[in-house]
């Protein structure tokens, strides 16, 4: 997947985002209502609170497992990874919530060493994305 990141700022602090470089992002919004976002509070920061170097680094296999979690052409797709505060957040779109929570509690089970907390929420206008504070995607 190719990758789009942006460094900006927030209350001080550095922001990281990264978003796929879709085409088209809004071709999914009727088939993916459902926003999730799983949060892995990080073991090592610095004081800015990015994760340190080499906890970072380690971070790489994990990374890539949550970034693809789903299938775009059947159950879910991610849209936006946010790295702030001690923290990553990586936020979805996806067709069914009960579906997520087994894939999210597998997850957990294989990971248990992460903290991992999850967040999900009906969007099917997919508000979170035209009303973040910084444009995201090309307005539909």
């Amino acid at each position: 997947m190719e990758w789009l990141t942006t460094k900006t700022e927030y209350d001080g602090l550095p922001l990281y985002l990264r978003l796929p470089n879709y085409k088209n992002v809004w071709e999914f919004r009727v088939k993916y209502p459902q926003l999730v976002c799983i949060t892995h509070v990080f073991d090592s920061v610095k004081d800015n609170g990015l994760p340190a170097d080499e906890y970072n680094k380690s971070l790489m296999d994990f990374d890539r497992e949550i970034v693809n979690l789903f299938d775009p052409n059947k159950n879910g797709i991610v849209f936006l990874v946010e790295t702030y505060g001690g923290a990553r957040n990586y936020w979805f779109y996806i067709t069914d919530s009960k579906f997520f929570f087994n894939v999210f509690e597998e997850l957990k089970i294989k990971h248990s060493d992460k903290k991992l907390e999850l967040d999900y929420q009906n969007d099917s206008h997919w508000n979170f994305i035209k009303d973040y504070p910084i444009k995201l995607y090309k307005p539909e």
